[in-house]
């Protein structure tokens, strides 16, 4: 979690074989937490690519890997799962603002099957919006997108 966000308690829940985290308010569980910036610090660690999959938790997930991805510049593979986002109390559209501010201008969406349905700017959040509400109302089953983005050589810098 970045250096803002606000500590909360989880444990591990186990099902179908996949382990999650989920909140756990009521249940006294000490599970400690590392932002991705502080794992690659101690590993001493330069990453090229970064793939996120972690039901609701990607953004927070980012913005923990905010020195991370200025410093390196990787690629990015998130997911982007309205229902989980909202679960994590995440608006579904506010990491796209800050990965433009750092210089990842281009994103490129996929439906949960593997299908390359559309690139956009990080910035059109109009577009994303609607993107994003087509999977509560779709009878497609696309229920969540994975995004693809990388840094813009020469994008201005935070």
């Amino acid at each position: 979690m970045g250096d803002d966000e606000k500590q909360n308690n989880y444990s591990i829940s186990l099902q179908d074989g996949s382990g999650k985290l989920v909140d756990s308010k009521n249940i006294n569980t000490n599970i400690q937490i590392q932002t991705l910036d502080s794992v690659v610090k101690q590993a001493n660690f330069s990453p090229n690519f970064i793939k996120i999959d972690t039901d609701g938790f990607d953004f927070k997930v980012l913005r923990g890997a905010n020195n991370t991805l200025k410093t390196y510049k990787p690629v990015i593979f998130f997911e982007w799962d309205k229902i989980h986002l909202q679960a994590q109390n995440e608006d579904f559209l506010s990491i796209f603002p800050q990965l433009n501010k750092m210089g990842y201008e281009q994103l490129f969406v996929f439906d949960n099957f593997g299908v390359l349905l559309c690139s956009l700017p990080t910035s059109d959040l109009t577009n994303l919006a609607l993107l994003m509400n087509y999977t509560q109302e779709s009878r497609q089953n696309i229920y969540y997108y994975d995004i693809f983005t990388f840094h813009m050589v020469g994008a201005k810098k935070s």
